[in-house]
């Protein structure tokens, strides 16, 4: 039997007092059911011995991952904690991490943001919208869940970002991994949309902080004061915070952004005495990351495409460490993170 024996499941949604209803579809499985408090839909997708748990109504927060009976995120203990950034893996658009002075300025016009930082602006716009469930499936090897969201007139988003094209997230999950796809769909835009994205796992430490290291084949460490970054890069050579070689997250302190990630050379995470590991892959748009460890149970690996403060760096003329990323109208951008768990 499987970690996912019927007992476990059933207690599982007891807590979140849902009202389950499941479809099996070949070997993979999609569910849905409804939280009583809240009224939102859980979704589950399981393949093998992976489940993963989304609320599309708390911006579409895959905010439980399971694998081998163990769970990997910070998860609330009430399902109405979630909208925001505290739980599980939030995603951070149209910008990740913070702006400076909650405002910024592209082709000619100026987009301002309410302060929620010390005068800037953190965490973008959709962690807490309702997403709509376009579509799911399943087949032998995965199971996933497509969720939408418009910026368009009317829409909380589209007060501060008003360009009306669309923002999808599908999260898939085969056996042993999860991945995060974004698209952003510009077809029948008339300007262009300049974003990042960017998530924010609470990864739970499984032991002890000593006996977790963390490894980040980056290229530099980007300065910063206050988080925010200046554009200067730092040689990580010699750098407290050099982790190009696993390091213990005991005695790492950090909330910084480093760059020049690869494909071929993800962020990985080994939790050395439970032998359990995390690796951070990613699509070739994912030039950025984000280490966070506070003095809490939990830590953050954040894949982004861009850099902290990404448009007004760009602005400043250092759009080659800002990696802001621009939709033209009619196109279609795309990119992936993944959390392979071994």
């Amino acid at each position: 039997m499987t970690a996912f024996d019927l007992p476990s499941i059933a207690s599982r949604v007891a807590a979140f007092g849902l009202v389950l209803s499941a479809t099996l579809l070949s070997a993979g499985e999609v569910s849905v059911a409804t939280n009583d408090a809240t009224g939102w839909d859980v979704y589950t997708l399981r393949q093998g011995e992976t489940q993963v748990r989304i609320v599309p109504a708390a911006g579409a927060n895959a905010y439980s991952v399971v694998h081998q009976g163990v769970e990997y995120f910070r998860v609330p203990e009430d399902l109405n904690q979630l909208p925001g950034v505290g739980f599980g893996n939030p995603i951070l658009y149209p910008m990740p991490n913070r702006v400076r002075g909650a405002r910024f300025s592209f082709a000619g016009k100026t987009y301002e943001f309410p302060q929620n930082r010390r005068g800037n602006f953190i965490h973008g716009l959709v962690h807490s919208e309702e997403f709509a469930v376009e579509s799911s499936r399943s087949d032998d090897d995965s199971a996933a869940l497509t969720c939408l969201l418009k910026f368009a007139p009317g829409g909380r988003p589209y007060e501060h970002f008003p360009l009306e094209h669309l923002f999808r997230i599908t999260v898939s999950v085969r056996q042993g991994a999860v991945r995060w796809t974004y698209e952003v769909d510009n077809q029948a835009g008339k300007r262009s949309v300049p974003f990042g994205v960017g998530f924010h796992p609470y990864v739970i430490y499984q032991k002890s902080r000593a006996a977790t290291y963390l490894q980040v084949p980056a290229t530099h460490l980007m300065e910063a004061t206050d988080q925010l970054p200046s554009g200067k890069l730092l040689e990580l050579a010699g750098h407290p915070l050099d982790a190009r070689e696993p390091r213990p997250l005991a005695g790492f302190s950090a909330d910084d952004v480093f760059i020049g990630m690869k494909p071929g050379q993800p962020a990985r995470v080994e939790f050395r005495d439970v032998n359990r590991s995390i690796t951070f892959k990613a699509s070739a748009d994912f030039t950025h990351l984000v280490v966070w460890t506070p003095d809490r149970p939990f830590f953050g690996v954040e894949n982004q495409t861009c850099s902290t403060d990404a448009h007004n760096l760009a602005s400043a003329g250092k759009g080659d460490v800002a990696h802001l990323q621009i939709c033209p109208p009619g196109g279609k951008l795309t990119g992936f993170v993944e959390y392979q768990f071994q």
